[in-house]
This record gives structure tokens, C-alpha cells and sequence, in this order.
């Protein structure tokens, strides 16, 4: 489902396989996502940190991304670190963070966790990011499962690492079920995976 139509009926759509979107990355299709995400290198410890308050982990998040310098500059690290989802630490300190900003989606009506994810430059191409990412996702369904209350229906994201340029050309990633909604005024998607048991009303 993928938003409504004036009349307010659902609006829902398939992606073929093996269609790909025109963009970077050279000619023909990218290679398919795999399956399963493959694990995090083996000293990456994932810790989970959605509705814990866990001083520690908001401490090392806004040091983090103080470090890095990749927050806007009208983001408080201390504020952004109480939306903190997944931290990946390495030797004591953190090189990945998931957060979640959770609102309505308007075009799909429906509330969503909208994931934010900070990696660490030098292992951006080492799954750190595709393994916090993995449970995340994880967290919020069994979350939203516990607390039908809160109405959570899914998560979501804008691409816009560069590191998913040719990626994006897929529009469904098959194991996150990421697929895509819409676009955003300057052209950048906007994905969605719905939770297995949740329902609209």
C-alpha cells in the first residue's frame, strides 16, 4: 500500500523483480539484494536502545555525532539521542547508530519509525550499518506488537547516502521489505515496510 486517492481508497502496488529504476551505477541492472544481510564484522556488539533511556548510550550517541560532525545544525545530539533504536559499539565506543523519528506518514496515513542511520566512515561498506538496521526493525515490530496502543504500522526512511545510489534503483529491497512509496520534493525516495500483524483501522 503505498498511499490513497482523492476518493480515499487505498492505492497498492506490485514492483516486478526484475524492473529497475533509470539512474547511477552503470548500464544494465544492479545486483539483486541478497536474502539475508550478511552478520557484522565479529567485534561490533549491537546493543538495543528503543524506550530504554540508557544514559550511556545517549552519552556515547551525542559524542558520536559530535565527532563525526553529520547532525544539521539545528539538531540537538542530546535530543536526536533519545530516538536511539540500535548503537553498534566497537572497543567501548560507538560507530553506528539507528534512530527513529516516529510521526504519520500523510500519503499512507498510517504512523511509521522514519530510521536515521549514522556509520562510522571507515566501515560503511563493512554491514555495520545493514546489521543495526536488521535489528532495529526487529525491535520496533516486537515493540509495536507489545504496544498495539501506540499504533506503530512500520518504518520507513529517505534514501540519501550515496553509498545506496545504485541500490536505490531497486525499488523493493527484498529483506528489510523496503519498498518504494513516493519520492520527496528534490527527488528522494521514500521507502516503507509495513509490520507483519499490523492492521489499518
Amino acid at each position: 500500500m503505498v498511499g490513497y486517492d482523492q476518493h480515499g481508497r487505498q492505492i497498492r502496488v506490485v514492483w516486478f523483480d526484475e524492473f529497475r529504476f533509470d539512474g547511477p551505477g552503470g548500464e544494465g541492472a544492479p545486483p539483486p539484494a541478497p536474502p539475508e544481510p550478511p552478520p557484522p564484522p565479529a567485534d561490533i556488539v549491537l546493543r538495543p536502545a528503543w524506550q530504554r533511556h540508557d544514559a550511556e548510550i545517549e552519552r556515547d550517541a551525542a559524542a558520536f555525532w559530535r565527532r563525526l560532525g553529520n547532525l544539521p545544525r539545528d539538531v540537538i545530539p542530546e535530543r536526536r539521542a533519545k530516538e536511539a533504536v540500535v548503537a553498534a559499539y566497537r572497543d567501548g565506543g560507538i560507530v553506528g547508530m539507528i534512530t527513529a523519528d516516529v510521526g504519520v506518514l500523510p500519503q499512507v496515513r498510517a504512523r511509521l519509525a522514519m530510521l536515521r542511520a549514522s556509520v562510522e566512515p571507515e566501515l560503511r561498506r563493512s554491514h555495520v550499518g545493514i546489521a543495526a538496521m536488521r535489528e532495529a526493525r526487529a525491535l520496533l515490530e516486537a515493540w509495536s506488537a507489545a504496544n498495539p496502543g501506540e499504533r506503530l504500522a512500520g518504518i520507513g526512511g529517505i534514501v540519501e547516502s550515496p553509498d545506496l545510489l545504485v541500490a536505490q534503483r531497486q525499488p523493493y529491497w527484498p529483506w528489510p521489505r523496503l519498498g518504494v512509496v513516493g519520492f520527496t520534493a528534490d527527488g528522494r525516495q521514500i521507502r516503507v515496510s509495513w509490520f507483519r500483524d499490523f492492521r489499518l483501522d
